[in-house]
């Protein structure tokens, strides 16, 4: 379940979820902002205002088109799901510190060997 080729599957993956905090992501996303504005980001989706446990984004990057989807698991780490705009997950990376998290979203998804940084 959850795993690459298969459909992703939100209900099993917030079941060991913690709450995130979608201000204080974006903040982090945006820390470096030429990476950021890079990804094409837009249709930035929460699942729940009050109890937000799933942060979505929908990304137009060298490498990858379509969804990313960013979860905080159990030991305070960040969890990625990179999809297609279908769901189908292309890519999963789990347990990223919060100062890997926007290095390894641009390696990812626009990162190309001829960029300098």
């Amino acid at each position: 379940m959850n795993q690459v080729n298969d459909t992703i599957n939100f209900e099993s993956i917030t079941k060991r979820c913690r709450n995130l905090d979608p201000k204080d992501l974006m903040a982090l996303l945006r820390s470096n902002f030429r990476k950021f504005i890079c990804w094409g980001a837009e249709g930035f989706t929460i699942d729940n205002k009050k109890n937000c446990r799933m942060f979505r984004m929908t990304v137009n990057g060298h490498l990858h088109k379509g969804f990313v989807y960013i979860f905080v698991n159990g030991a305070d780490l960040f969890d990625v799901y990179l999809t297609t705009k279908q769901g189908v997950i292309t890519k999963i990376q789990t347990d990223l510190y919060f100062d890997m998290l926007v290095d390894w979203i641009d390696d990812n998804i626009e990162k190309i060997p001829s960029y300098r940084f």
